[in-house]
């Protein structure tokens, strides 16, 4: 029975891409695959908020609605860097509340990855139970 009130999009046999429970919507954003480290982190980030708004779209939802944001630093020297791409993108919105960490990366390639948790409306897409 609780199972009916999660929606998950792009299951896979590891995970989901997104899940919704009860109006809210979580979700982790990674640098287009496959990862590139030749690209700097502030370019890596780029992606991932380009990542992140396709994302928040598929599952109804929007920047303007993301309610918490955990940034993943490969490198926490480089937070000035990000700091400066985070702020372009959440200039138009009010910004959600984030942490920012530092810590060893999946792939070695990766220096920056963002988990993600937003409201989503009633209206959401449907999508893979």
């Amino acid at each position: 029975m609780l199972d009916q009130m999660i929606t998950r999009f792009g299951t896979s046999a590891r995970a989901s891409i997104a899940t919704v429970a009860n109006g809210t919507g979580y979700f982790a954003v990674t640098p287009e695959a496959p990862y590139d480290a030749s690209l700097s982190m502030p370019e890596q980030a780029r992606q991932l908020f380009a990542k992140a708004e396709a994302r928040l779209a598929e599952i109804g939802s929007s920047k303007g609605q993301l309610l918490f944001c955990a940034i993943i630093l490969k490198d926490v020297s480089e937070v000035a860097a990000f700091n400066a791409v985070w702020d372009e993108w959440v200039a138009d919105v009010a910004p959600p509340a984030r942490a920012c960490f530092e810590a060893n990366m999946a792939n070695p390639a990766l220096k920056v990855e963002l988990i993600m948790i937003c409201t989503v409306p009633d209206s959401a897409p449907a999508a893979d139970v």
